[in-house]
C-alpha cells in the first residue's frame, strides 16, 4: 500500500453513489468531495450536497497491482483517466488529502467555480478547442458562453463549461 496514489475516473451521470458503493465493494478505497447548498423545495429550505468537482470520483489504488483494471468495467463508472493512455495518471500528491483535511467550503468552491467578466479573454483548457482563445460573453459558475474564432475566422458563440476555461493574463 506503499505505492498507492490517488486516480480520477469519470462517472456515468447521476449514479456516483451507485460507483462508490460498487468501488467499496471491490476492496477500492475512494473519495467523493461535496459541499453544502441550501435551496428551497415546495416552501421549505434544504441542505442539500453538490459536488466539488462534478462527474468526477477519486480512487486510491497502486498500478503495480493490477486490480485497478476492473475499475473501468465498474458499473457507474465510465473510465479512469486520461483516457487515451494505456495506464491510468495519477493526481498530484496531496490534492486528495488537501481535500480531505479541510472541509469544502464556499471559499473553495467559488476558487473552483469561478467566473468570468464579460469581454474577458480565456484559453479552453479541454474539448474540441483545446488551446483556442474565446471572448466572454457572459459566465456563471457552471457554463461560460464564448465568442471563438472557430470555423474559417469567423466568430462563433459556444458554451463551454466555466472549469473548463482559464483567464489569459
Amino acid at each position: 500500500m506503499d505505492d498507492c496514489r490517488w486516480f480520477a475516473a469519470r462517472h456515468k451521470a447521476q449514479q456516483e453513489k451507485w460507483a462508490l458503493l460498487n468501488l467499496h465493494h471491490q476492496g477500492f478505497v475512494t473519495h467523493w468531495p461535496t459541499f453544502p447548498v441550501r435551496i428551497v423545495r415546495r416552501n421549505k429550505v434544504i441542505t442539500i450536497s453538490r459536488p466539488v468537482f462534478p462527474g468526477y470520483i477519486f480512487i486510491l489504488f497502486s498500478l503495480s497491482d493490477r486490480k485497478y483494471v476492473a475499475i473501468n468495467s465498474t458499473a457507474g463508472v465510465v473510465h479512469l483517466l486520461p483516457t487515451r493512455s494505456h495506464r491510468p495518471a495519477p493526481l498530484p500528491a496531496g490534492f486528495v488529502e488537501a481535500l480531505q483535511m479541510r472541509e469544502p467550503s464556499a471559499p473553495m468552491v467559488v476558487e473552483t467555480l469561478q467566473t468570468f467578466a464579460a469581454n474577458a479573454v480565456v484559453r479552453i483548457l479541454s474539448g474540441a478547442f483545446h488551446g483556442k482563445l474565446g471572448r466572454v460573453v457572459s459566465s456563471a459558475p457552471r457554463s461560460t458562453r464564448l465568442s471563438v474564432e472557430a470555423f474559417g475566422g469567423r466568430p462563433t458563440v459556444m458554451s463551454v463549461q466555466t472549469a473548463d476555461l482559464a483567464a489569459v493574463v
